[in-house]
């Protein structure tokens, strides 16, 4: 098997868990390697991302309805790919559930939780993981984190300090 990493000087430098993003991509590379067969391809690349995250606020002042487009990537989109058997279009999300394994997927070993446990440090980081993929085409995951955290984590960790 064939692992490329397909590097971006486009990516900024930005605060993150490292130990968090290590998990993550280490579980996403373990799940591929486990289902791509020999002589089959697996990618890492990562790439500046335009997130526009749907909120809710209640302005003071009523603002025009379509939103102006982002000028500079608010966010870090990491993929890993892989030529391996794909997933049916119906387990999508639940393969991201604890103890999920696909059902053709028995002989494989593992408890079915790297991705459950990708999609909780993913999500505790403000950020989104998914999958793309058709059986047979390979798959796709994905996830994105946010180049500045979130105003509560960074309230957190002012106030955090302030206590040490």
């Amino acid at each position: 098997m064939a692992l490329y990493f397909l590097a971006n000087e486009k990516v900024i430098e930005f605060p993150f868990d490292e130990a968090k993003v290590e998990r993550i991509v280490s579980n996403l590379l373990e799940n591929s390697y486990k289902f791509t067969p020999p002589g089959g391809t697996v990618w890492l690349h990562a790439e500046p991302y335009m997130w526009e995250r749907r909120t809710t606020s209640n302005a003071v002042v009523p603002q025009e309805r379509r939103r102006r487009p982002l000028s500079t990537a608010n966010s870090v989109k990491i993929s890993v790919s892989d030529t391996g058997p794909g997933v049916p279009p119906e387990y999508h999300l639940e393969i991201f559930d604890d103890f999920f394994r696909l059902p053709s997927s028995d002989k494989t070993e593992g408890m079915g939780l790297g991705l459950a446990i990708a999609r909780r440090l993913v999500n505790g980081m403000g950020g989104k993981i998914w999958v793309e993929s058709e059986p047979g085409a390979g798959c796709k995951f994905s996830f994105i984190l946010p180049v500045k955290p979130a105003v509560g984590e960074s309230e957190a960790k002012q106030s955090e300090g302030k206590a040490k």
